[in-house]
C-alpha cells in the first residue's frame, strides 16, 4: 500500500513539473508575441516532453506563433 501511495505522489509531482513547464513556455510566447492562441495552448498541453523541450528551443528564433504549431506537429 506504501509502494502505492509513493507512486502516486511521484505521478502528481511530475504531473506538477510539466504544468509548472507549460505555463512559463506559454509566458515566454506571450511576452514575444503578445498572445498566445488558444489552438497553440492546446497543441502544447497534448505534446510530449521531447515535443515541448525543441519547443523551448524553437521560441528563441521563431518569427511567427505558426513556426511554434509546426514544431508540435
Amino acid at each position: 500500500m506504501c509502494q502505492v501511495l509513493e507512486e502516486f505522489k511521484s505521478e502528481s509531482e511530475m504531473r506538477g513539473l510539466k504544468q509548472g513547464k507549460i505555463q512559463t513556455i506559454v509566458n515566454v510566447i506571450k511576452s514575444k508575441f503578445g498572445f498566445v492562441s488558444k489552438e497553440l495552448i492546446m497543441k502544447i498541453e497534448e505534446s510530449s516532453d521531447d515535443k515541448i523541450d525543441a519547443l523551448t528551443i524553437k521560441i528563441i528564433d521563431a518569427k511567427s506563433e505558426e513556426e511554434l504549431i509546426n514544431v508540435l506537429s
